[in-house]
């Protein structure tokens, strides 16, 4: 496994584990406050179950990326 690979599949297992449906009730609040005021703010709390939906749905795809690029290997 080559550098490249390591990184990517390493950030992409952070974006899933950020992203996991268990920590949205922790990290949804937290960033509705970073982005108070905004437009962003105001759809994401009228919509809170797209965002869950969402958010699930990049926790799925990075978590799927991650495994498959951690456990290729390189043919060189």
């Amino acid at each position: 496994m080559n550098n490249w690979q390591k990184i990517r599949s390493g950030v992409m297992l952070v974006v899933s584990f950020v992203t996991c449906p268990c920590h949205l009730p922790l990290t949804l609040p937290l960033v509705l406050v970073l982005l108070a005021g905004t437009p962003a703010a105001v759809w994401m709390t009228q919509n809170v179950g797209w965002v869950y939906g969402g958010i699930t749905v990049l926790f799925l795809l990075s978590l799927a990326l991650g495994l498959r690029w951690f456990t290729q290997r390189t043919i060189l």
